[in-house]
C-alpha cells in the first residue's frame, strides 16, 4: 500500500514536471514569434512597412520555425482548434518567406495577424500582473 502510494506520489511529481516543461517552452516559443512578428517596430513588421521583401523573408521563415513547437504542445493538449490556428498562422509565415513581391508578403502577414488573435482569444487569459497571461 505505502509503495504504491509512493509511486503515484512520484509519478504525480513527475507528470507536473513535465507539463511545466512543456508550458515553459510554449512560452519561450510565443515570446520568440513575438518579437520577431508582433509589434510595430517588430522585424517582420518593419520589412513588410518598407517593402523589403528580402528582410520579410528572412523573418518569415524564423516566425514559421518558431511555430512548430507551439504546433507540437497543442497537439500534445489535443486543442484540435489551437493546432489548427497556429498550423494556418505557421503557412502564414511560410507564405511570407516564400513569396517573391511585397504586396503577397502583405496580405499573408495580415493572415498571420488575424490568426494569431483568433487563438489568442480563445487560449489566453489574463495573468495576475498587468501584460501578464495564462495559457487555458
Amino acid at each position: 500500500m505505502k509503495r504504491t502510494l509512493l509511486l503515484i506520489s512520484v509519478l504525480s511529481l513527475f507528470a507536473g514536471l513535465m507539463i511545466a516543461q512543456d508550458d515553459a517552452a510554449y512560452v519561450t516559443a510565443m515570446k520568440t514569434v513575438a518579437a520577431s512578428a508582433n509589434g510595430r517596430m517588430s522585424p517582420l513588421r518593419m520589412a513588410i512597412t518598407n517593402k523589403d521583401v528580402a528582410a520579410a523573408a528572412a523573418e518569415g521563415s524564423k516566425v514559421a520555425a518558431g511555430f512548430e513547437p507551439i504546433i507540437a504542445y497543442w497537439k500534445a493538449k489535443n486543442a484540435d482548434d489551437a493546432v489548427k490556428l497556429a498550423t494556418t498562422a505557421r503557412d502564414a509565415a511560410k507564405t511570407i518567406a516564400d513569396a517573391k513581391d511585397a504586396d503577397a508578403q502583405a496580405a499573408a502577414a495580415m493572415q498571420l495577424n488575424m490568426t494569431c488573435g483568433q487563438c489568442h482569444m480563445a487560449h489566453r487569459a489574463p495573468g495576475d500582473a498587468p501584460g501578464q497571461f495564462k495559457i487555458k
